[in-house]
């Protein structure tokens, strides 16, 4: 029985982690059909539109099921690339 509830529990932190990730993907699909030529304009408003609705639904989908280790991991990650990026532009800036 404890096993079966530790894969249920890896299954779900798994499964909100791919919602995170279709989250960022929705961005560029979001992209893609504003520039579409072939869509007419108001098309060009109101797909992105839904898949920006869709995409905080992955959002919100993947940080309830990843848990709050996973999306505390995911933010210590961005916030050491951030300060690699801000701290080399403070370099340049004393030179």
């Amino acid at each position: 029985m404890k096993n079966s509830n530790l894969v249920i529990s890896i299954l779900k932190r798994l499964l909100g982690v791919i919602f995170l990730v279709l989250n960022y993907l929705c961005y560029g699909v979001m992209i893609a059909l504003a520039a579409d030529s072939d869509l007419s304009s108001n098309e060009r408003i109101i797909y992105p539109i839904l898949v920006y609705l869709l995409s905080w639904g992955f959002l919100l989908a993947g940080i309830y099921l990843a848990g709050p280790e996973i999306v505390n991991k995911i933010k210590y990650y961005y916030n050491l690339v951030k300060s690699k990026f801000i701290k080399g532009k403070h370099d340049d800036k004393k030179t």
